[in-house]
């Protein structure tokens, strides 16, 4: 995986042109439906876990204005080098990166309003730890937000053995990880929105008092 991401980091054009391909051209409208699902306000904190070269940063910013703060957390350097320079590109001054294993998650900071994953719980080795820290740094009544993709249905399902081929080489995609029922069981709920003939899935759920 730290091959993999250390290319993409290296090479940010390429990596747009990729989106492009995985979420059928609709990689803007779905990147800013996960983050309306969050329901953020302006002046809040988020957090986004394997942030990348920071794709969704537009959004968040937008959501929580230069009043709010956002973390971006990931473990290629690479690809933090890719997002600190669009920060700087667009003098986003309130965004932090912090490079780590998101099964750990180290940092300093909790009680986040909100907490977004796009296709990346899905490559994280540890996956349900990363679940769990989520669920940790979110203050009462926060959100966790995981956008991932899954695998064909119907008949074009006969283009899974490419598709597995292809993203787990590429962006070390697991589509095994049963996300949705993992976020169900830590916090108890869990709302889905399917996508893209369902290829696609928004997951919330919600923090509350157990």
């Amino acid at each position: 995986m730290k091959k993999i991401y250390s290319f993409w980091g290296r090479f940010p054009s390429l990596y747009s042109v990729q989106d492009i391909i995985t979420f059928l051209g609709r990689a803007k409208t779905i990147r800013s439906r996960a983050v309306r699902k969050i329901g953020l306000r302006k002046g809040d904190k988020v957090l986004e876990v394997a942030c990348g070269s920071g794709r969704n940063f537009p959004h968040l910013v937008k959501a929580v204005s230069k009043d709010g703060f956002i973390l971006g957390f990931d473990y290629s350097q690479e690809m933090l080098n890719a997002a600190k320079q669009l920060s700087k590109q667009n003098n986003w001054n309130n965004i932090k990166l912090v490079q780590g294993d998101a099964a750990q998650l180290k940092i300093t900071e909790n009680n986040f309003n909100g907490v977004l994953s796009i296709l990346g719980i899905s490559a994280i080795p540890g996956w349900e730890k990363a679940l769990h820290r989520s669920y940790s740094v979110l203050r009462q009544r926060g959100k966790l937000v995981v956008c991932d993709a899954r695998l064909f249905t119907g008949f074009l399902k006969l283009l899974n053995p490419l598709v597995k081929v292809i993203y787990s080489k590429f962006a070390a995609w697991d589509p095994s990880k049963n996300i949705p029922e993992k976020m169900k069981e830590i916090f108890g709920n869990v709302e889905v929105e399917n996508l893209n003939l369902g290829t696609f899935f928004i997951a919330v759920s919600v923090k509350k008092r157990k």
